[in-house]
């Protein structure tokens, strides 16, 4: 990762956090560099991340998201959080605390709170009242959701719960005469309903 976009990075959660009486840090996930992904995908995790689950769940996610096109993302940094840090961050940016990832497409940065890998009782709780998944189906509905965002550029959620439905059949929509996004080289146009669950 260069070191503009780690400092940018790293600005934009301390900037996210500044409610929280700690500021927010990122580091590298260190991965299996024998695996292939993207090298325009980064995965990282806040500094206060224990650096064995870093790995172990940066792994996870990289696993789930091995399923999926993520050269449609370009660059993009995938960022975990603790899930003692999740609810504050996320109440800084004005969003859904319940909702376990959310992306920032100006900055093309995915945050996700540890719940997702590992979660409490409570916030298991949670997510079943919201979205009726925990475990590994919540992780791909999360995933699949915030690439509906970033690779349609757009922050409408329909738009990305259609997306990430489409990406979890094997189908990729084709949003490029939609007025204001970018072209995305995809091969399928089909209509889809929306699923079930939603993030936010």
């Amino acid at each position: 990762m260069t070191t503009v976009k780690k400092t940018f990075l790293l600005a934009l959660l301390v900037a996210a956090s500044a409610a929280q009486s700690q500021n927010l840090r990122i580091v590298p996930a260190r991965l299996d560099t024998t695996v292939p992904t993207p090298k325009t995908i980064q995965f990282l995790c806040t500094q206060n991340y224990n650096q064995q689950q870093c790995v172990e769940d940066a792994t996870t996610l990289r696993q789930a998201l091995a399923h999926y096109p993520l050269r449609r993302l370009g660059a993009w940094s995938f960022v975990l959080v603790p899930a003692d840090d999740w609810k504050a961050l996320v109440r800084g940016q004005g969003g859904d605390p319940v909702s376990p990832a959310f992306s920032m497409l100006d900055q093309r940065v995915t945050l996700l709170d540890r719940s997702l890998f590992v979660a409490s009782a409570g916030r298991n709780k949670e997510f079943l009242q919201r979205f009726g998944l925990i475990g590994a189906p919540l992780i791909d509905l999360a995933v699949t959701h915030e690439m509906g965002h970033g690779i349609c550029q757009n922050k409408d959620e329909r738009r990305a719960d259609d997306y990430g439905k489409a990406l979890r059949n094997s189908v990729f929509l084709d949003y490029s005469e939609t007025p204001g996004q970018k072209p995305n080289n995809v091969t399928n146009d089909v209509p889809i309903d929306a699923p079930n669950a939603t993030l936010q």
